[in-house]
Protein backbone atom coordinates (compact mmCIF):
# COMPACT_ATOMS: atom_id res chain seq x y z
CA UNK A 1 0.00 0.00 0.00
CA UNK A 2 2.80 2.44 0.70
CA UNK A 3 4.53 1.64 -2.70
CA UNK A 4 1.50 2.65 -3.82
CA UNK A 5 1.04 5.91 -2.06
CA UNK A 6 4.74 7.04 -3.18
CA UNK A 7 3.15 6.02 -7.11
CA UNK A 8 -0.10 8.28 -6.74
CA UNK A 9 2.13 11.50 -5.26
CA UNK A 10 4.55 11.27 -8.11
CA UNK A 11 1.78 11.03 -10.35
CA UNK A 12 -0.07 13.91 -9.10
CA UNK A 13 3.25 15.63 -8.75
CA UNK A 14 3.32 15.05 -12.79
CA UNK A 15 -0.25 15.81 -13.09
CA UNK A 16 0.39 19.13 -11.82
CA UNK A 17 3.59 19.77 -14.36
CA UNK A 18 1.18 19.09 -16.99
CA UNK A 19 -1.16 21.89 -15.63
CA UNK A 20 1.28 24.10 -15.08
CA UNK A 21 2.66 24.05 -18.92
CA UNK A 22 -0.94 23.98 -20.32
CA UNK A 23 -1.87 26.55 -17.54
CA UNK A 24 0.83 28.77 -18.56
CA UNK A 25 -0.74 29.41 -22.08
CA UNK A 26 -3.64 31.00 -20.42
CA UNK A 27 -3.72 35.33 -20.55
CA UNK A 28 -3.14 37.49 -17.79
CA UNK A 29 -5.85 39.49 -16.63
CA UNK A 30 -4.73 43.38 -16.31
CA UNK A 31 -7.38 45.69 -15.81
CA UNK A 32 -5.77 49.41 -15.46
CA UNK A 33 -2.18 48.19 -15.11
CA UNK A 34 -2.84 46.23 -12.26
CA UNK A 35 -2.92 42.04 -12.78
CA UNK A 36 -6.19 40.56 -11.17
CA UNK A 37 -6.55 36.38 -11.05
CA UNK A 38 -7.50 35.55 -14.36
CA UNK A 39 -7.91 32.38 -16.36
CA UNK A 40 -3.97 31.12 -15.08
CA UNK A 41 -5.97 31.06 -11.45
CA UNK A 42 -7.97 28.10 -11.18
CA UNK A 43 -5.28 25.91 -13.42
CA UNK A 44 -2.32 27.28 -10.95
CA UNK A 45 -4.21 26.90 -7.78
CA UNK A 46 -5.37 23.15 -8.51
CA UNK A 47 -2.07 22.60 -9.76
CA UNK A 48 -0.73 23.51 -6.07
CA UNK A 49 -3.13 22.00 -4.71
CA UNK A 50 -2.20 18.51 -6.06
CA UNK A 51 1.54 19.37 -5.25
CA UNK A 52 0.79 19.71 -1.72
CA UNK A 53 -1.18 16.33 -1.75
CA UNK A 54 1.69 14.78 -3.50
CA UNK A 55 4.26 15.82 -1.21
CA UNK A 56 1.92 14.76 1.47
CA UNK A 57 1.36 10.91 -0.29
CA UNK A 58 4.95 10.67 -0.36
CA UNK A 59 6.16 12.04 2.80
CA UNK A 60 3.05 9.70 4.50
CA UNK A 61 4.35 6.73 3.01
CA UNK A 62 7.90 7.10 2.85
CA UNK A 63 8.43 7.14 6.64
CA UNK A 64 5.96 4.48 6.92
CA UNK A 65 8.11 2.45 4.98
CA UNK A 66 10.83 3.15 7.51
CA UNK A 67 8.97 2.61 10.42
CA UNK A 68 7.90 -0.62 8.75
CA UNK A 69 4.10 -0.20 9.61
CA UNK A 70 0.99 -0.15 7.53
CA UNK A 71 -1.24 2.58 7.14
CA UNK A 72 -4.43 2.52 9.34
CA UNK A 73 -6.57 3.16 5.72
CA UNK A 74 -5.12 0.20 3.98
CA UNK A 75 -7.72 -2.76 6.01
CA UNK A 76 -10.60 -0.28 4.41
CA UNK A 77 -8.94 -1.01 0.81
CA UNK A 78 -11.02 -3.60 -1.60
CA UNK A 79 -9.05 -6.87 -2.28
CA UNK A 80 -6.79 -6.78 -4.93
CA UNK A 81 -8.90 -8.72 -7.83
CA UNK A 82 -11.22 -7.50 -10.31
CA UNK A 83 -15.13 -8.14 -10.17
CA UNK A 84 -17.71 -7.95 -12.38
CA UNK A 85 -19.25 -4.91 -10.46
CA UNK A 86 -15.67 -3.26 -10.86
CA UNK A 87 -15.61 -3.16 -14.33
CA UNK A 88 -19.04 -2.08 -14.99
CA UNK A 89 -18.85 0.99 -12.72
CA UNK A 90 -15.87 1.96 -14.88
CA UNK A 91 -17.56 0.86 -18.23
CA UNK A 92 -20.65 2.95 -17.01
CA UNK A 93 -18.67 6.15 -15.90
CA UNK A 94 -16.39 5.85 -19.49
CA UNK A 95 -19.63 5.45 -21.27
CA UNK A 96 -21.30 8.30 -19.54
CA UNK A 97 -18.47 11.05 -20.18
CA UNK A 98 -18.85 10.04 -23.85
CA UNK A 99 -22.38 10.23 -24.08
CA UNK A 100 -22.75 13.46 -21.84
CA UNK A 101 -21.83 16.01 -24.85
CA UNK A 102 -23.82 14.46 -27.39
CA UNK A 103 -26.67 13.88 -25.16
CA UNK A 104 -26.65 17.46 -24.11
CA UNK A 105 -26.30 18.87 -27.37
CA UNK A 106 -28.89 16.79 -28.00
CA UNK A 107 -31.58 17.52 -25.10
CA UNK A 108 -29.62 20.52 -23.59
CA UNK A 109 -27.75 20.87 -20.32
CA UNK A 110 -30.29 20.70 -17.81
CA UNK A 111 -32.33 18.27 -19.05
CA UNK A 112 -29.10 15.81 -20.63
CA UNK A 113 -27.03 16.63 -17.20
CA UNK A 114 -30.45 15.44 -14.95
CA UNK A 115 -30.19 12.01 -17.54
CA UNK A 116 -26.84 10.83 -17.19
CA UNK A 117 -26.06 11.83 -13.61
CA UNK A 118 -29.76 10.02 -12.73
CA UNK A 119 -28.41 6.88 -14.96
CA UNK A 120 -24.86 6.93 -13.58
CA UNK A 121 -26.02 6.60 -10.21
CA UNK A 122 -28.16 4.06 -10.80
CA UNK A 123 -26.01 2.02 -12.08
CA UNK A 124 -23.43 2.78 -9.23
CA UNK A 125 -26.12 1.23 -6.81
CA UNK A 126 -28.07 4.71 -5.47
CA UNK A 127 -31.56 3.51 -5.22
CA UNK A 128 -33.55 5.25 -7.89
CA UNK A 129 -35.34 8.23 -5.98
CA UNK A 130 -32.07 9.32 -4.68
CA UNK A 131 -30.18 9.51 -7.49
CA UNK A 132 -33.44 11.50 -8.97
CA UNK A 133 -33.41 13.99 -6.18
CA UNK A 134 -29.28 14.08 -6.12
CA UNK A 135 -29.14 14.98 -9.36
CA UNK A 136 -32.26 17.67 -9.70
CA UNK A 137 -29.95 18.99 -6.97
CA UNK A 138 -27.17 18.95 -8.87
CA UNK A 139 -28.56 20.24 -11.62
CA UNK A 140 -30.25 23.34 -9.85
CA UNK A 141 -26.77 24.53 -8.02
CA UNK A 142 -25.14 24.05 -11.38
CA UNK A 143 -27.50 26.32 -12.84
CA UNK A 144 -27.89 29.02 -10.20
CA UNK A 145 -23.99 29.09 -10.51
CA UNK A 146 -23.59 29.66 -14.07
CA UNK A 147 -26.71 30.72 -15.07
CA UNK A 148 -27.32 33.07 -12.54
CA UNK A 149 -24.31 33.86 -11.01
CA UNK A 150 -21.50 33.96 -13.63
CA UNK A 151 -24.40 34.78 -16.09
CA UNK A 152 -23.01 32.07 -18.01
CA UNK A 153 -25.56 30.08 -20.70
CA UNK A 154 -26.21 26.79 -20.42
CA UNK A 155 -26.53 25.05 -23.57
CA UNK A 156 -29.92 24.48 -24.99
CA UNK A 157 -30.36 21.61 -27.42
CA UNK A 158 -31.19 21.10 -30.50
CA UNK A 159 -34.08 19.20 -29.70
CA UNK A 160 -35.47 21.72 -27.11
CA UNK A 161 -35.01 24.66 -29.64
CA UNK A 162 -36.73 22.82 -32.49
CA UNK A 163 -39.96 22.59 -29.45
CA UNK A 164 -38.82 26.61 -28.54
CA UNK A 165 -39.74 27.78 -32.34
Amino acid sequence: MNIKNIFFGISLFVLSGIIFVFGSNFPNFVVRGQKLPGPKFFPYALAFVLIGLGVYFVIKSIVLLKLKKTPRDASLAPAEKITFEGVKNVVAIIAGILFFVPLINLLGFLLGAMVISTVLMTILNVKLWHSLIYSAVLVVLIFLIFGMVFKIPLPEGSLIAMFQG
